[in-house]
């Protein structure tokens, strides 16, 4: 890092510490002699295949959420990073559904579909259309079919969620200025309390609750009743872990 000097020739200041929670790089699995025959083995197929509008057929190995093990023919849109893993942001071919993925759940084999190309301002509009649902939601999930449609020519109806934080998350809480487009930050409560407002549709209720459950007992669920009562009881339940 020094010149003969003594002059700082190279220094990090900047540093992303997030780190995946599943193996991603191709050396470090080589020398962990941990081959994990997924998707990250193929990224250079994927990022081809995204900037020529190129079908892929891919194959779901693992979902712990739902029974979708199998073939999917896709479009992939894009690679992010959130959280804990890489992800794979696609529209599936022939519903027009998007999605996103972890990386990790799908396998090394892929099949580029010949017959099926699209210009890269398709790509880029479909991509829009993606990160419009991002922002509009909470986190990755974009919504079963049904419900993306309606959501995109804007039928669906947001569900209006209240959460009241007490002290001493209250300033953490005031300091996320831009946590979320669309949220409302009411300090009538202060210094007791704040309550933090906004609308999201349904398919995001999983992940704020999650988001929520982090805070423990300095966070009240208000509203939606529905959310309210599942948070009262995931209460009762954790209560009972302890003796």
């Amino acid at each position: 890092f020094e010149t003969e000097d003594g002059h700082n020739l190279l220094y990090p200041v900047r540093s992303q510490i997030n780190r995946s929670i599943v193996l991603t790089d191709l050396e470090d699995m080589a020398y962990k002699q941990q081959y994990s025959h997924t998707l990250f083995h193929c990224l250079d197929a994927v990022e081809s295949a995204i900037l020529e509008g190129q079908a892929l057929e891919i194959y779901r190995h693992s979902d712990p959420y739902a029974d979708r093990i199998g073939l999917q023919e896709i479009y992939p849109l894009q690679i992010l990073y959130h959280d804990i893993a890489w992800y794979l942001l696609f529209e599936d071919c022939h519903s027009g559904h998007l999605a996103i993925e972890r990386i990790d759940r799908f396998t090394d084999q892929y099949r580029l579909i010949a017959s099926q190309t699209r210009s890269i301002e398709v790509q880029k509009l479909s991509l829009e259309n993606s990160h419009k649902l991002i922002v509009q939601g909470w986190g990755l999930n974009l919504g079963n079919p049904e419900e993306q449609k309606l959501e995109r020519e804007g039928k669906l109806q947001f569900e209006s969620v209240i959460v009241r934080f007490f002290a001493p998350v209250v300033r953490f809480i005031e300091e996320g200025q831009n946590r979320h487009p669309h949220q409302i930050i009411d300090r009538k409560g202060k210094p007791n309390f704040i309550e933090y407002q906004i609308d999201l549709p349904p398919r995001s209720l999983y992940e704020f609750s999650r988001w929520v459950s982090r805070f423990t007992d300095n966070a009240l669920v208000v509203a939606p009743q529905s959310l309210v009562e599942k948070h009262k009881q995931a209460a009762h339940n954790l209560a009972k872990l302890y003796p």
